[in-house]
């Protein structure tokens, strides 16, 4: 890559690697992935294939062992409100209210004052205009996950990081937060990069989708998705791209557990 490609690049990773402590084989080999400012992008494979260590280390939650993170030019080495993370619990304060969970990262970065609008507009959108003042223990796990959305969208972050965070939903709520974060982002310019084991909504939510193998992770295989946004599940073009990862991942996966074998 040229230094102009990697200037214009969100993020950018090269020559990454891990080994966690008390462990003999990495995790993680050989990941070299570049990712443009505002594309959406799935990253899919098996439990264990090193997804959400992946993501950790684009968030500066995790170090490598080897290689690096940069994001726009600098290398990952802490978390950064630029950057924001949303896992499978929404992880809010249980004795705050919506609003308040929604402003915590403008409270800590001192500028809820000068933003606290921004918070109202953002509740607005998620769809909880009627709930800002409850506690959000009343809420259901879904409208949980608006707040936790909101919170990670008052910073005004150029890249979010997506860990699996609507797969305790039940379905309905699920695909609703799936065509909004993906609309969100894809209208805000937002980078989007997303871990998931779910083919459709790979498929429902990224311009692209990288397929990662297991023992090491290591990226095996990549699927563009020319469509646009919303995306009706039911289109011929969706069905056929789905079932085109479908058969890519069980190729791919296929012949991994054959080196293996035949390496045994």
């Amino acid at each position: 890559m040229t230094q102009q490609e990697h200037k214009a690049s969100s993020i950018w990773i090269a020559n990454l690697s891990h080994t966690f402590r008390k462990q003999t084989s990495p995790a993680i080999k050989d990941i070299e992935l570049t990712i443009p400012k505002g594309q959406l992008t799935a990253l899919i494979g098996r439990s264990g294939c090193g997804k959400s260590t992946l993501l950790k280390m684009m968030a500066g939650l995790m170090i490598p062992s080897d290689g690096a993170v940069r994001i726009g030019g600098h290398t990952v080495t802490k978390p950064s409100a630029k950057w924001n993370m949303m896992f499978q619990k929404p992880s809010l304060y249980p004795w705050m209210s919506v609003r308040e969970n929604a402003a915590l990262g403008l409270v800590f970065a001192g500028t809820y004052e000068q933003k606290k609008d921004s918070v109202e507009s953002l509740l607005d959108m998620v769809g909880l205009s009627e709930h800002k003042d409850k506690n959000v223990q009343q809420l259901s796990g879904g409208q949980q996950q608006r707040v936790a959305l909101a919170r990670s969208l008052a910073t005004e972050p150029d890249i979010l990081l997506l860990d699996e965070p609507f797969s305790a939903l039940d379905a309905f709520t699920r695909t609703q937060l799936q065509d909004e974060v993906a609309e969100i982002c894809h209208d805000q310019g937002i980078t989007m990069v997303m871990v998931t084991h779910d083919i459709e909504e790979a498929i429902a939510m990224a311009d692209k989708v990288i397929i990662m193998s297991q023992n090491p992770g290591e990226i095996v295989g990549d699927l563009d998705v020319p469509l646009g946004y919303p995306r009706e599940r039911s289109q011929p073009q969706f069905i056929n791209l789905k079932e085109t990862l479908f058969a890519e991942f069980e190729k791919i996966d296929q012949a991994k557990q054959q080196a293996m074998a035949n390496a045994g």
